[in-house]
């Protein structure tokens, strides 16, 4: 690794890849972030020996590095970055220089949506079959931060974004999983192309050195699959597939040579949602190539009930459930999840941060779904879907949804609760980032979980004070 090492963003990933150069011994670190923010845990002797740039020209300078790493929500073409790179300068990311390095073995899982339960369910499973395993990348630890305590006989589990994986060239997963694909992060890509293709560099040329693992119901993922297609494992819900996971009568078929074998265990997984079979799917056929038998996952992600923020049930207030899905920060998987709740009086959040996303699909559904009674409109984007919900009613000649644009998170709570009439389904699924409202999809969650334990306190009180 050629020196002086730049780190260019300083954000979380930063920070841990600057702890793991310093407890390999490398003192000459400069870091180039525009807002550029000290880190309190940092010990006086390592901060005092740091070159920071910050402000306007913050990525003046690269080129004196020997080594840059790139922070994932930094353009591999940013133009100073690039100037450095044709005067020589090794550019990497913490994404690539562990995958170069990493003794164990790795499984890398991408796509739109699903890639925090695919990755936790992949966990699940080797935690129950005995293998010794770390997740890392967007769920996890920053895979550096545990590296040197990898060996051979473990199994690292990244969950890898666009960001992340735009500019791999090689030293790619020894297993590559991708998840249903659509476009997203429109306002920081170019085009959906570019996007694909970022998701594109974690397929390996040659299939002698990675498994493939996709999804041949989604587009986006055979797009990215490309050339590989064809010797890919696949899974799909819909039936037959050459090699990999179908779904033939509710039941899941292990397809292989001509052969076919049933996978018993997964017929009422915990996980609600139809969609979260292929993720189910997924994983199985992911673990299934790092030496762990099928039926032997099935029953740690048969049990799995989900990562927070992810379809989280947390309970009823009054006879209305109430579901956290903070994290469907995208369209797609909105859809998904007003496709979970068809059955009971539903009523709806949704709205966030603007990353002109194509919601046109979503209102489409939002008017067809058959018990949705209100949706609560919220963030930057509340004007533009409700627009775009009045535009979907008229142009499918139904009649429009209740709803209402709100300017604070509360209200629209409070207005779904009163929505749901005591017996419905009260549904935090906004298909849009929180930023504007909120600091991350997380905190999002967070509130909508008090806002619920609050309600319940609430109507206990009212009831206690009501009783005979």
């Amino acid at each position: 690794m050629p020196r002086p090492i730049g780190l260019l963003g300083y954000g979380e990933e930063g920070r841990a890849t600057l702890q793991f150069l310093l407890q390999q011994g490398i003192r000459e670190v400069s870091i180039f972030d525009r807002e550029y923010r000290e880190d309190p845990e940092l010990g006086s002797a390592a901060r005092a020996s740091l070159k920071v740039h910050s402000g306007a020209g913050y990525s003046r300078g690269l080129e004196d590095c020997g080594t840059v790493f790139r922070s994932p929500g930094v353009r591999p073409d940013l133009p100073h970055l690039e100037k450095a790179r044709r005067q020589g300068t090794s550019v990497t990311s913490a994404t690539r220089f562990f995958l170069a390095v990493c003794p164990a073995r790795t499984i890398g899982v991408t796509g739109t949506v699903g890639k925090g339960t695919t990755v936790a369910l992949i966990g699940e499973a080797l935690h129950a079959g005995g293998i010794p395993y770390r997740l890392g990348g967007n769920l996890g630890l920053n895979p550096l931060a545990f590296l040197d305590g990898l060996v051979a006989g473990h199994v690292v589990v990244l969950e890898l974004s666009s960001f992340q994986l735009m500019d791999l060239t090689e030293d790619q997963p020894h297993v590559a999983v991708i998840l249903r694909t659509s476009v997203e992060h429109l306002d920081w890509h170019r085009d959906r192309s570019e996007y694909l293709r970022a998701k594109g560099a974690m397929v390996a040329a040659d299939p002698a050195r990675q498994r493939l693992v996709c999804c041949a119901d989604s587009g986006g993922s055979k797009e990215i699959a490309g050339r590989r297609l064809g010797s890919a494992l696949t899974y799909s819900l819909t039936g037959f597939v050459p090699d990999g996971l179908g779904i033939v009568d509710g039941q899941m078929i292990r397809f292989r040579g001509g052969n076919s074998e049933p996978i018993c265990g997964l017929e009422t997984p915990a996980l609600p949602g139809r969609f979260n079979l292929e993720n189910l799917a997924a994983a199985l056929l992911a673990v299934e190539q790092v030496g762990l038998p099928m039926q032997g996952a099935v029953p740690a992600m048969a049990s799995f009930r989900g990562l927070p923020h992810r379809l989280e049930a947390l309970g009823t207030v009054n006879g209305v459930e109430c579901v956290n899905d903070s994290y469907a920060t995208r369209p797609d998987a909105t859809l998904a999840a007003l496709e979970t709740y068809a059955r009971r009086p539903l009523a709806l959040i949704l709205g966030g941060s603007e990353k002109h996303a194509d919601f046109s699909a979503l209102m489409d559904s939002v008017c067809r779904h058959p018990t949705l009674r209100h949706v609560s409109f919220m963030g930057a984007t509340a004007e533009r879907m409700s627009r775009e919900l009045q535009a979907a009613a008229h142009r499918l000649a139904l009649p429009v949804v209740p709803h209402q644009r709100f300017p604070a998170f509360d209200e629209a709570f409070a207005a779904g609760m009163a929505a749901c009439g005591g017996d419905g389904v009260l549904l935090l699924s906004p298909a849009c980032a929180s930023f504007g409202l909120f600091p991350n999809y997380k905190v999002r969650g967070e509130r909508f979980r008090t806002l619920v334990e609050g309600a319940r306190e609430g109507w206990a009180a009212r009831a206690a004070l009501h009783a005979p």
